[in-house]
């Protein structure tokens, strides 16, 4: 991709997110509530309506949640959109990986204000601040990437196979439960602790727990896995969007 494209991605994120911000009497305040809201939501059913965990399950679960959502919002809202840029798509021609990177980095722009907010609820709660958090970068830029993998993939895939967005929604429901947002995937063991390995988002949740809670480095081999994953998705997802470039104008 030239850096004429990149600039497009850049402007056409910015521009979104002032349009989002715009929309509605709270703009920019909003960005705040919805994640301390998602958050909250979650924080009442397990800690308080039933009860779970113990000490630092608070935090243990937000960091899982956060994690997660980056993820989950960024795939979702890939699956349409290519479809979703019908218009601009009839007016310029512009390479389809266009469309869902700017999604990706919409949703990462978000996904730091809640970064920063979950910093701020650590450090507040008590957890000390450890040099091992210099790692943050590298552990998102490593999400991020899978983020991408997956995305440009089921962005390509989706409007040539619509049924592909029930599929992934199912999926993505069923990851969620999976990945260790709500358990502590280290104490599996067996053929289920095989299963949920594959998982990569497993290994992201655990390192984020591990970095953030506990002060620890990630674990290399979990996240060379995840590493490569991500590229292989991401390598496919990037092949299939040039090769049906011409394609997908006709099919939105």
């Amino acid at each position: 991709m030239t850096p004429h494209y990149l600039q497009l991605i850049l402007y056409k994120t910015r521009a979104d997110l002032k349009v989002e911000a715009a929309r509605g009497y709270m703009g920019l305040l909003w960005w705040v509530l919805e994640p301390i809201l998602y958050m909250g939501a979650f924080y009442i059913i397990f800690a308080v309506a039933l009860k779970r965990g113990g000490e630092n399950f608070v935090p243990w679960l937000l960091i899982g949640l956060v994690a997660w959502k980056w993820f989950d919002t960024s795939v979702r809202m890939c699956l349409t959109s290519i479809t979703a840029g019908k218009g601009l798509m009839s007016q310029v021609y512009l390479p389809k990986v266009f469309f869902p990177a700017v999604v990706i980095l919409r949703n990462t722009v978000k996904f730091l204000v809640t970064l920063a907010l979950l910093l701020l609820f650590l450090l507040a709660y008590g957890v000390p601040l450890s040099w091992q958090w210099l790692a943050i970068l590298p552990l998102a830029g490593l999400q991020l990437l899978l983020i991408s993998g997956v995305a440009f993939s089921v962005a390509a895939l989706t409007p040539l196979w619509p049924d592909l967005k029930l599929l992934m929604n199912n999926l993505l429901m069923l990851m969620f439960f999976l990945s260790g947002v709500f358990f502590d995937t280290g104490q599996l063991h067996g053929w289920l602790a095989v299963l949920l390995s594959l998982n990569p988002m497993v290994h992201v949740i655990d390192a984020w727990r591990g970095l953030l809670l506990l002060g620890q480095w990630p674990d290399i081999s979990g996240l060379l896995y995840v590493l490569f994953i991500s590229l292989a998705m991401l390598a496919l997802g990037m092949h299939l969007l040039k090769r049906w470039d011409r394609l997908y104008p006709r099919l939105a």
